[in-house]
């Protein structure tokens, strides 16, 4: 079955995240793809979408994501855009191991590496754009 495309542009903001969020788990569940792949485009769009709305624009200023899935059941692209601040996520070195001691986060970039084939990044006509592709082997 081929995967038709989802495609969003939404504000930078948590609360249309969470809702973008929603309506592509509600597309993936209408396409034929394995468990592990749908799971890791959840994934990995929940932590992207995240990123972007807490650290790609200034406090105070608006910014939007674009964002589109397209593939088939072989194979998923996931893309995420924004014009906020330029940050290469596959720049981001392994966090150190686990610790109670010390600081919370910046462990999801690394999932995303772990659940996807493969992590691009490229800075294009003033836009952060994000491709992280999917498949079942």
């Amino acid at each position: 079955m081929v995967v038709t495309r989802f495609q969003r542009v939404l504000p930078a903001r948590h609360d249309a995240v969470l809702g973008t969020i929603d309506e592509a788990l509600a597309f993936l569940a209408g396409c034929d793809l394995a468990p592990k792949v749908r799971d890791g485009v959840d994934l990995a769009l929940e932590e992207l979408l995240s990123n972007v709305s807490k650290y790609a624009y200034p406090a105070g200023e608006p910014g939007t994501i674009e964002v589109t899935i397209e593939g088939d059941s072989e194979s998923v692209r996931l893309e995420v855009a924004d014009r906020g601040i330029p940050f290469d996520p596959t720049a981001v070195p392994p966090p150190p191991p686990p610790s109670f001691c010390g600081p919370r986060g910046g462990r999801g970039l690394h999932l995303v590496r772990s659940v996807s084939r493969s992590l691009r990044y490229r800075r294009d006509g003033g836009r952060n754009v994000t491709t992280a592709e999917f498949s079942p082997r």
